[in-house]
């Protein structure tokens, strides 16, 4: 057997040829195309509104001359009579002390809800990172501020973390351990008030008079959900989370309301075969439902997690049956 002598090459095999550079080329107009004018009324339309300032700076412009005009009330009635004046000035004195109170609960309520959003929003950082170490004294501060450190479930809850856990772990865990009380009893008062709905309206001939009760039914249903969560409401949180919950309910959910509008159909399907009272009964109970589940939500400092989030169907399922054992009670009334 022979060795052969190594052959040297001069260029590497499939060596690749450098590309040319085109040389630049300057653009000028006509190598753009003209977009097309914007329609006035699409600007128009875009345009945010000043309506609301106009409206504010007149009802500032009418406080601030009502003040005026008590004032110099007020002085010539001192110029007039003292003692009328002191009496006058006393009861001024007394109604501005009670509207700042009033005031001071209203903004310190507000704060408070304003402080659930901005959890709500550190939670959700905090299951996108799944980092390490923050998770734990996060939740720890939201059971301090919602009265909940004191309970079994949060001493369990801590008691069965080792420190290994990841962010996203141990706020799935406080969801499912410390959280879920407060979610049981909302979910009870859901079923309650939208029940009752739900009944008022298939018992009563009066519809529309029946639609305005359920509305302020629905308002005292969001006020005792929102204790559940330790929250309490004045007259201006109250028109913030019912604005929030009725932009939740128009745009963020409405991927939910179209995956449960088959299943609510059917429930209305199944109660119209009663009555039609019944399936107006039904559809009342299952909107106030849904506005209560989205109450829930806002007021939570977690949000859901996989199949943790409360559906309509258990809820759709006990409207359909009490509605049904009412007009079976009345049945049974008429034909006896």
């Amino acid at each position: 057997m022979t060795l052969k002598s190594k052959v040297i090459l001069d260029q590497p095999l499939n060596a690749s040829k450098p590309e040319s550079l085109r040389p630049g080329k300057p653009l000028d107009d006509e190598d753009f195309l003209q977009a097309e004018p914007t329609p006035d009324g699409l600007t128009e339309a875009l345009r945010p509104r000043r309506r609301h300032r106009l409206w504010g700076g007149a009802l500032g412009l009418m406080v601030v001359l009502l003040l005026v005009q008590s004032g110099l009330s007020l002085w010539q009635t001192w110029q007039d009579n003292q003692w009328l004046g002191a009496a006058w000035s006393l009861a001024l004195a007394l109604l501005a002390l009670a509207a700042g109170r009033s005031l001071w609960w209203e903004l310190k309520q507000l704060r408070r809800l304003g402080r659930v959003s901005r959890q709500r929003v550190r939670a959700e950082q905090l299951l996108a990172e799944a980092g390490h170490g923050q998770a734990r004294g996060f939740c720890e501060q939201l059971a301090r501020q919602s009265g909940l450190d004191n309970g079994d479930a949060f001493a369990h809850w801590q008691a069965g973390l080792t420190g290994d856990e990841q962010d996203d772990e141990v706020l799935s865990l406080y969801s499912r351990q410390v959280l879920a009380s407060q979610d049981r009893q909302a979910r009870a008062r859901v079923l309650k008030w939208s029940g009752e709905a739900a009944v008022m309206v298939a018992a009563s001939p009066l519809a529309a008079v029946d639609m305005l009760l359920v509305l302020w039914r629905n308002l005292k249903m969001m006020e005792d959900i929102t204790r559940c969560y330790g929250i309490r409401l004045g007259a201006l949180s109250r028109l913030r989370l019912l604005k929030g919950v009725l932009h939740h309910m128009l745009y963020v959910g409405v991927s939910e309301a179209a995956i449960d509008a088959g299943m609510d159909l059917l429930g209305l399907e199944l109660a119209g075969r009663l009555s039609a009272r019944a399936g107006q009964g039904v559809g009342a109970g299952l909107l106030t439902a849904r506005l209560g589940l989205q109450t829930m939500d806002l007021c939570r400092p977690i949000p859901w997690q996989g199949d943790e989030k409360k559906q309509l169907g258990g809820i759709r399922r006990a409207l359909i049956d009490r509605v049904a054992s009412l007009l079976a009670r009345r049945e049974q009334k008429e034909t006896q």
